[in-house]
């Protein structure tokens, strides 16, 4: 068995303040938080079928709980949209905030890094855009 070098902390990289890095993850409601049955749906319009992305759901949750994150919950089809399905999912307590797609230069002009989790790969919307393997 190898023995790990022991690092103190120290001795790691620090940021030039000494602050915390301010971070807001933003998942996509459709294909991403659930997931769509119908193929050809439009925004704002509600399926009942419609199947929550459990896995997706449990990680939003998880990374509400770190002390530097805040969760958004936004979509295209805007912020209505997006607190509907939040309020349906029962995320509401971790979520800081409900947005529209189009807010995303405001909420970057918020943080350090934005976290964009969506379903579609061409989506550039966050310093750092994580695409969803759901469809």
């Amino acid at each position: 068995m190898q023995v790990m070098d022991a690092v103190k902390p120290q001795a790691l990289p620090r940021s030039d303040d000494g602050k915390m890095a301010k971070v807001i993850i933003a998942f996509d409601v459709d294909g991403t938080l659930i997931k769509n049955v119908e193929a050809a749906r439009q925004h704002g319009m509600v399926n009942s079928d419609d199947v929550p992305i459990v896995h997706q759901i449990n990680t939003l949750m998880v990374l509400s709980t770190y002390k530097n994150v805040r969760i958004v919950v936004w979509s295209g089809g805007g912020r209505d949209y997006a607190e509907m399905w939040g309020m349906r999912l029962g995320l509401s307590k971790y979520v800081w905030r409900y947005a529209s797609k189009l807010e995303h230069e405001q909420l970057k002009s918020m943080c350090d890094t934005l976290i964009a989790i969506d379903d579609i790969q061409s989506t550039r919307l966050g310093d750092v855009n994580l695409i969803v393997r759901e469809k």
